[in-house]
């Protein structure tokens, strides 16, 4: 009887997974940063540079606010990298959360910005500062709200508080009376004096 032929046929391998990236060398990284040293700082940079600009430009979509952005977020890890621990997630999950949290906090500053110039532009009495702008107002403030910070200094230092508290806080006026200890009329006086001296000082430059 006639045995019959096998053919041999080669078994696909399985592909080997990408490997992983060297977490613990970057945690050691992330050590070694916490003691000051700069040749590891500048090695994380390397590693993560196009993981947070990719992170910040997902929430704030334009190419300027994200360089300036991935510039805190390192100068940030080059603050608190002692405070990062195992517990919080492997560093790449931690500068992601901190280049998020980062760019998060640089809409929110734009929006309040626009709502000071909105309030600025408009009668003090009448606007209201939660009001929120819509996404185009807020690309197109960068200019004018570096006009409207430079005029808030010139204003007093009560004045500038209450503002700082309702545009920069978000604090209701009568939150405001509460926090200083001051009486609502007292707090509603300081503010529509500050929006009207700012009036001044910023409608003949934008």
């Amino acid at each position: 009887m006639t045995t019959p032929l096998t053919t041999s046929v080669p078994v696909a391998e399985c592909p080997e997974p990408p490997a992983r990236p060297d977490q613990s060398q970057e945690r050691l990284l992330l050590r070694r940063i916490a003691n000051g040293d700069r040749v590891s700082f500048e090695e994380l940079h390397a590693r993560f540079a196009g993981l947070v600009y990719a992170t910040v430009y997902q929430v704030v979509r334009d190419h300027q606010d994200t360089e300036d952005v991935s510039q805190e977020v390192f100068l940030s890890i080059w603050k608190k990298a002692k405070l990062y621990h195992e517990s919080k997630g492997e560093p790449m999950t931690w500068v992601a959360s901190l280049a998020r949290n980062r760019a998060i906090d640089r809409i929110r500053a734009k929006e309040r910005r626009s709502r000071l110039r909105d309030a600025v532009q408009s009668d003090p009495d009448t606007v209201a500062p939660g009001a929120i702008p819509d996404a185009g107002q807020v690309a197109s403030t960068r200019e004018r709200g570096g006009i409207v910070r430079s005029a808030v200094l010139q204003l007093t230092p009560e004045q500038r508080q209450v503002i700082e508290m309702a545009y920069f806080a978000g604090l209701s006026q009568s939150q405001i009376a509460e926090k200083i200890d001051a009486p609502l009329g007292t707090v509603k006086a300081r503010m529509r004096r500050g929006l009207g001296k700012l009036r001044g000082l910023v409608e003949p430059k934008l």
